[in-house]
């Protein structure tokens, strides 16, 4: 009778546990994203399809509830601006151009407005916000035109949409721009407004980036096998 009590006691605990722990892993979700990126500022005031660059993403969500998650990301991309379609009479003479590489490293959180996640859920897609905290590095300005560094802070805001197809998988589409606290994303800020090389801009305006992309994402699932303490040898009586 005691080896029929720890029997179903250590089944018990083993089936609590591997809920337990498939029930963790269901907070948890790997992604990927594939998109463009694009930069506003001195250069170029609104988007310019010839100045869009290729990016992507991966990252790691953990959805604290229905409507609220936390996510980890990497973005890269190409960064461009030039002057061949100026905007002014300035940018004419100034004809300036940059082609960077930007890395990325933010967390964020997402909230969606509608719970299409859980069983009862009416509809299976959602509109969501995001927004967080983003360390940023850029690569390919040969000739600064100021002294700063290549590496800067960036509050990434955006919204999106998410379709779940199936329980496991999810896809979506999203933007979000990044705004800055620099102006030299482009290599041109503040100069001697006198020294008629015309290589300087407004520096009271900041540079923005900006992420277009398309979403998957899939849910970390893993099934638990609980194993017994059984005796070899032992006996059901």
């Amino acid at each position: 009778m005691k080896k029929q009590n720890s029997l179903k006691i250590w089944v018990l605990v083993g089936i609590l546990t591997a809920i337990n722990w498939q029930a963790q892993a269901q907070k948890r979700e790997i992604g990927f994203s594939l998109g463009a990126m694009y930069y506003t500022g001195d250069l170029a005031r609104k988007w310019v399809i010839p100045n869009t660059g290729i990016a992507g993403m991966v990252m790691l969500r953990t959805n604290m509830n229905n409507h609220l998650s936390l996510r980890v990301a990497y973005s890269g991309g190409n960064l461009k601006g030039s002057d061949a379609k100026p905007i002014d009479a300035f940018a004419t003479a100034r004809a300036s151009s940059f082609n960077i590489f930007v890395s990325e490293f933010s967390g964020s959180f997402e909230y969606y407005f509608i719970d299409y996640k859980s069983k009862r859920a009416v509809l299976n897609w959602s509109p969501y916000f995001h927004g967080g905290v983003a360390i940023f590095g850029m690569l390919g300005h040969k000739d600064k035109t100021a002294t700063y560094s290549t590496v800067q802070l960036a509050l990434p805001l955006g919204f999106g949409i998410k379709y779940q197809p199936v329980k496991q998988w999810t896809v979506g589409f999203e933007y979000s721009v990044r705004i800055l606290f620099f102006d030299y994303l482009d290599n041109i800020s503040e100069g001697d407004v006198f020294n008629k090389n015309y290589q300087y801009g407004n520096k009271y305006d900041n540079d923005n980036y900006h992420y277009l992309g398309i979403t998957v994402s899939r849910v970390l699932y893993k099934v638990v096998c609980p194993t017994l303490p059984l005796k070899q040898g032992y006996r059901r009586q």
